[in-house]
């Protein structure tokens, strides 16, 4: 283990949890309401990376046409940073997948309005008899107009692409409401896999013309109960990080609500294990330390993934608090920052920031203890971009060695302090940046598309600093 997670180990012993009896206090309505708007952040995630992957795998005609249809979405009025609807991102996603522009169907508004939650979210692999019941949640995540009764079918999805039918329903149209409804499944026989369950919304008397949800990741793992209680029982209490994992997955195989984008019930069992005795393992993201909690309960963790080698810098990615707080380590989006750390020895940081300038700061101020003499980069992306500039109007401004803005600037104070660090700006008009220590780079300003490019925008930028002689 390198030196940094040691430092990170150490220094999280000591970390000061806030407000650590306030969590106590709330009533278990408030804890409950609180576990599923961290639910509600984590498929906002997996929908966007969802979008990211069927984006991705279009031909550069329609991801053209994607990117015309979600700029044309943005209403009048909107904030810079606005970030498209789930039900945007779903329309766009049918005209990627089919390449034509239609009316979209009541069946497929629906489809897109419904989420699956399964409970347990891990469950016991079998190779014969019956498999696991599972009781999988029907809920709406936003509104939708449904005005007839429909079927409901599940179907499980192995790695491989194969399906199995686990159930098909009538559901009337009155149950389609944030309350929801439950359907009953077994889980599939065989060796422990990753699967993923979907659903298909159709009329009764046009079957065939079928319309499909999201899928979720419910793994099948040997043993799962018995694993979990033995990693739970493992002498790692005193470290903040394994603790969140565990809340994470005890909720995970309680009730199949989910607190991470980048982590599902076999990757949590994994590293709840694999967790070492000095310090945080660096092969996988995994949360730090709790940055800050709102007054409902809601909490927001720091994650944080180390390089293989000795890390050189640190890079902290501020991002929207309506996403899951490991966004940036999840699916495709996770894969080119993984790939950008073990490149360039870079500890990366995931947060998200609060609402008070002075706050941010001190936020930040903590990362800055955590690395030791290790140069720290800031990168905002959406509607933290406006927090992180406010930090530098607090009265002990973070301590950067640069900023990254992926969106619009927004601050209009543009304080000495912050006019004086190394700046890269990604958004609309970018490269129309003014003073000599900031530059600029055009995009779209759609974030979910921006960030695609922003590792390898920061990669180019950090090379260019160090030929300046600049840090």
């Amino acid at each position: 283990m390198h030196s940094l997670a040691l430092t990170l180990f150490a220094l999280a012993q000591l970390a000061s949890q806030p407000a650590a009896t306030a969590r106590e206090q709330l009533s278990p309505a408030a804890l409950d309401a609180a576990a599923w708007k961290e639910h509600n952040a984590c498929v906002r995630s997996e929908r966007q990376q969802r979008f990211i992957a069927h984006y991705l795998r279009a031909q550069p005609e329609r991801r053209e046409r994607a990117a015309a249809a979600l700029a044309a979405a943005r209403p009048v009025g909107a904030s810079p940073n606005w970030a498209p609807t789930l039900e945007t991102l779903r329309r766009v996603e049918t005209e990627l997948s089919s390449g034509a522009v239609a009316e979209r169907a009541e069946l497929d508004q629906l489809a897109s309005a419904l989420d699956l939650s399964v409970a347990p979210g891990a469950f016991h692999a079998r190779s014969e008899g019956l498999g696991d019941p599972l009781v999988v949640s029907v809920r709406r995540v936003h509104p939708v107009d449904v005005r007839e009764d429909f079927w409901l079918e599940l179907r499980w999805l192995a790695s491989d692409g194969s399906e199995l039918p686990a159930r098909r329903e009538p559901i009337g149209f009155r149950a389609v409401n944030e309350q929801g409804f439950d359907m009953y499944v077994r889980g599939p026989l065989g060796p422990a896999a990753p699967w993923r369950l979907f659903g298909v919304v159709s009329r009764p008397d046009r079957p065939e013309e079928g319309f499909a949800l999201a899928e979720v990741r419910v793994d099948s793992v040997q043993d799962v109960r018995a694993r979990l209680e033995a990693a739970l029982a493992r002498p790692r209490s005193s470290q903040p990080g394994f603790g969140r994992v565990a809340s994470l997955a005890r909720r995970l195989v309680s009730s199949g609500r989910r607190g991470s984008a980048a982590l599902a019930g076999e990757q949590l069992l994994r590293t709840l294990e694999s967790w070492p005795e000095a310090g945080a393992p660096t092969d996988v993201p995994v949360p730090l330390e709790l940055g800050w909690r709102e007054a409902n309960g809601v909490e927001h963790w720091i994650w944080t993934y180390g390089p293989a080698g000795e890390p050189t810098r640190a890079l902290a990615i501020c991002s929207p608090d309506s996403e899951a707080e490991d966004h940036v380590f999840a699916g495709p989006l996770g894969e080119l920052w993984r790939d950008y750390a073990e490149r360039t020895g870079t500890q990366l940081f995931a947060l998200q920031l609060p609402a008070q300038p002075n706050e941010v700061a001190e936020v930040l101020a903590r990362l800055g203890e955590w690395i030791e003499d290790r140069p720290l980069f800031a990168l905002a992306r959406g509607e933290a971009t406006a927090r992180l500039e406010r930090a530098f109007l607090a009265a002990q401004a973070p301590k950067l060695a640069g900023v990254v803005l992926c969106g619009p600037l927004v601050t209009r104070s543009d304080p000495e302090r912050y006019r004086s660090l190394p700046q890269l700006v990604v958004g609309p008009q970018g490269a129309s940046v003014v003073h000599a220590l900031r530059r600029g780079v055009d995009a779209g300003g759609i974030v979910i598309l921006d960030d695609l490019s922003l590792p390898a925008h920061v990669e180019a930028w950090q090379v260019e600093l160090a030929r300046d002689g600049s840090k």
